[in-house]
């Protein structure tokens, strides 16, 4: 029977895999990657570490220098860093800089915004007015102000519409009487209607 890792080896394995963890773990929060299972995660997380580790390794091993207490230069290699490395990794990618360095270049890839949807929804100025049929028919019109909402989950894209409007057949738009919203499952959305301001 194998023996069971020592409380010390346990802690090695985490450090090892801290920095990925943290720098995948904040940047997943500013995109949706989707859901993934344990192992391929811990895996995402280790080769995230090793690439930390390529390249902070010649910081943290200089010689000479600034002389920091042990404890402090763990913190910065093992927290502090990760998280600085991840806003600037978030950053970055919400930019598109590489996306938008490729396509100078003529390179088509992947675009760092995985569907229309979030393309759409993300690029919009809130106060803009969006027209939304069901699949029965039906129509929705109303403001996408502030506190409306456009889901960037892959399973369910659904629609919350801060303030509804009626549309009459004159095709006036007329905010409701009393004000009221509307939340609308991604799944009954046939189509969507952004109308921009000029």
């Amino acid at each position: 029977m194998a023996d069971l890792p020592s409380a010390s080896e346990i802690a090695a394995l985490a450090s090892l895999i801290a920095p990925g963890l943290i720098i995948l773990g904040i940047r997943g929060r500013f995109r949706n990657a989707g859901d993934s299972d344990l192992k391929d995660k811990i895996i995402a997380y280790a080769v995230a570490s090793a690439a930390y580790y390529a390249g902070v390794y010649p910081i943290f091993h200089v010689t000479g220098g600034i002389a920091l207490p042990v404890w402090l230069w763990k913190f910065l290699q093992y927290f502090l860093v990760p998280i600085i490395v991840a806003v600037a990794v978030i950053f970055f990618d919400q930019g598109g800089f590489f996306y938008k360095f490729c396509t100078k270049f003529g390179l088509r890839i992947s675009h760092h915004i995985p569907s229309a949807w979030d393309f759409a929804f993300s690029q919009l100025v809130k106060g803009t007015f969006v027209l939304v049929k069901l699949n029965d028919g039906t129509l929705y019109g109303g403001l996408m102000g502030r506190q409306s909402f456009a889901s960037s989950s892959a399973g369910e894209r659904d629609l919350y519409i801060q303030e509804v409007w009626t549309i009459h057949e004159s095709k006036a738009w007329v905010i409701t009487d009393p004000p009221r919203s509307v939340l609308l499952c991604g799944r009954d959305i046939r189509w969507v209607e952004i109308f921009h301001r000029r």
